[in-house]
């Protein structure tokens, strides 16, 4: 069960449609993969999907890239892994905080590959290594990016019509479009889907979020992400605000976990993976939400079929992941079991196509992550061939 080799490098898919959010200038459909094998020939696969403009409120997170991702984990971190025992994920997470401060999507990727591999060693799906199944399938919301009022409306009643229940809306660059676009939104789909507005930071003063918050909650908005653009502004619109709060570039990791509860700072937290490392760290966010009766969704920055398996095992496993989770549905070109809702790319580099059950994603099945990788769309796909 020792790690012999891992190999990294970068990969692209190709979008349905441009996605972008407030600060993102980085097209959707980058990644890092990882593959990791044992000495008896187990493999695990890892991914990151690394954004260079994109980080932790107040400057505290810096951005990642292919790039970095590539060589943090070639250079620094995977040759410390080497020799190490698959199943000790703990320790290979030790390993890398000493070998490295941050970079928190290169560790996300070889924890991930870890996770995967341990599984396969067990015969059992990543979700019974977290402590088991808490539910059967994972409600998705689909992400309406930021786009011109027309392309938004019909990109968000599409998804409804595909049968998705929740809406994530990208905002935060026009307060005035984002609570028009939520109120038609709401007329035109009706009362019974769940819809939050993500600000990105957008709304910046906790004077600002205060207002946009209460007329969005008159357009129908269900609740709004990181309004605030710092902790203190969090704070204000959290306990003044119309609408509850969720934190996401406020929380990246434990500690910042701890600084929103103690704080008020949120209503509900958003929980990467990538933003806690890898699954060793996103616990223990979970574990400090579970505890004080946080509300939380699964979220990240469109993953293929590999990042998001990694997503699908956590939110099973979580009892605090109550909320609909921004994951797609992933599908090899021609599969996709919708038009619009959770379809962000054209193709992608797993086997089969991830089952919808209304609308949930189904569990995965099989051990380590229950997926399989279709190395000719691997081989297609990746970037870093002469």
């Amino acid at each position: 069960m020792k790690i012999k080799r891992i190999e990294v490098f970068p990969l692209r898919l190709p979008v349905r449609r441009d996605f972008k959010w407030a600060g993102l200038r980085e097209n959707l459909g980058g990644f890092v993969i990882t593959r990791l094998e044992t000495e008896d020939g187990v493999v695990g696969w890892g991914e990151a999907t690394p954004l260079p403009d994109w980080g932790g409120a107040a400057g505290r997170r810096g951005g990642e890239t292919q790039a970095t991702v590539v060589a943090m984990i070639r250079d620094v971190l995977a040759p410390g892994l080497i020799g190490m025992n698959v199943c000790d994920v703990n320790a290979a997470r030790q390993a890398m905080d000493r070998a490295a401060i941050g970079n928190s999507y290169a560790k996300l990727a070889l924890d991930i590959a870890l996770h995967d591999a341990w599984g396969k060693v067990l015969g059992q799906p990543v979700y019974n290594l977290l402590g088991g199944k808490v539910r059967e399938g994972i409600r998705y919301a689909h992400m309406v990016g930021l786009m011109d009022h027309a392309e938004a409306m019909e990109e968000g009643l599409a998804a409804l019509a595909d049968g998705c229940t929740a809406l994530q809306i990208k905002g935060g660059v026009d307060p005035e479009r984002d609570i028009r676009l939520v109120a038609e939104l709401r007329r035109e789909g009706g009362d019974a889907f769940f819809m939050r507005l993500d600000a990105n930071q957008g709304y910046r003063t906790a004077r600002d979020g205060i207002d946009y918050l209460a007329r969005l909650k008159d357009a129908g908005a269900n609740g709004c992400e990181q309004p605030g653009a710092n902790l203190s502004a969090m704070v204000g619109i959290t306990q003044r605000g119309a609408l509850p709060v969720m934190a996401d570039e406020s929380c990246w990791d434990a500690v910042d976990a701890m600084e929103v509860v103690q704080n008020g700072a949120a209503d509900w937290i958003s929980i990467y993976l990538a933003k806690a490392g890898g699954y060793v760290g996103a616990r223990k966010v979970s574990a400090i939400a579970e505890t004080m009766n946080i509300p939380c969704d699964v979220n990240g920055s469109i993953e293929s079929g590999i990042g998001n398996a990694a997503n699908l095992h956590f939110v099973l496993s979580q009892p605090c992941v109550t909320l609909p989770s921004v994951i797609p549905v992933n599908a090899p070109a021609g599969t996709h079991p919708c038009k619009v809702a959770g379809n962000y790319y054209t193709d992608d580099i797993i086997a089969q196509p991830m089952a919808l059950d209304g609308d949930c994603i189904a569990a995965p099945v099989g051990p380590g992550l229950g997926i399989e990788i279709d190395e000719a769309k691997l081989a297609k796909y990746r970037q870093d061939q002469a």
